[in-house]
């Protein structure tokens, strides 16, 4: 559920005044770590890996309060829980956007990712969870980048980790 909140009440003011004149307001972060301790949890614990990544990147937005706000129509509304997107391959060779509500409890996120995940790339239509803060996730394998990339895309201004 999200709530309208007064910018000027949050310390997010300034941030709002510039996402609000600026033509492009997102802002995608893409940070290189070593990852194999993941991996090696995958592998032993039988947990996918891509799973694993958006759970961490879910446990890890939870201590952000700013990953709770979102700028919206000239409003700023406060989200009382995120969901992790990623990108799933459908059975008719497509692509389609699926929203992981994100929980602590990694048990409950893997079933609900594998549920969604399947159902998504089954039915072959995008699944949207609009009462959550949505962060977006992507991956390129084997990629070495550090970088900040402006991204102007009218329909998802909300934060994306690559």
């Amino acid at each position: 559920m999200k709530t309208e909140i007064n910018p000027q009440n949050t310390n997010r003011q300034e941030a709002f005044n510039l996402w609000m004149s600026s033509p492009m307001p997102m802002v995608t972060l893409v940070k290189t770590m070593d990852v194999t301790k993941l991996l090696r949890y995958s592998k032993k614990h039988g947990m996918g890996f891509n799973m694993l990544l958006c759970w961490c990147i879910g446990k890890a937005a939870t201590t952000i309060e700013e990953f709770y706000v979102l700028p919206e129509h000239g409003k700023l509304y406060k989200y009382d829980c995120l969901a992790v997107n990623v990108i799933v391959n459908n059975k008719k060779g497509g692509i389609n956007s699926c929203d992981i509500p994100y929980t602590d409890d990694l048990g409950h996120f893997n079933h609900n990712y594998m549920s969604l995940v399947q159902s998504v790339s089954q039915s072959g239509e995008s699944s949207f969870h609009e009462d959550a803060m949505v962060i977006g996730t992507s991956a390129m394998i084997e990629t070495e980048l550090d970088c900040i990339v402006n991204q102007y895309a009218k329909e998802f201004n909300n934060p994306m980790v690559l």
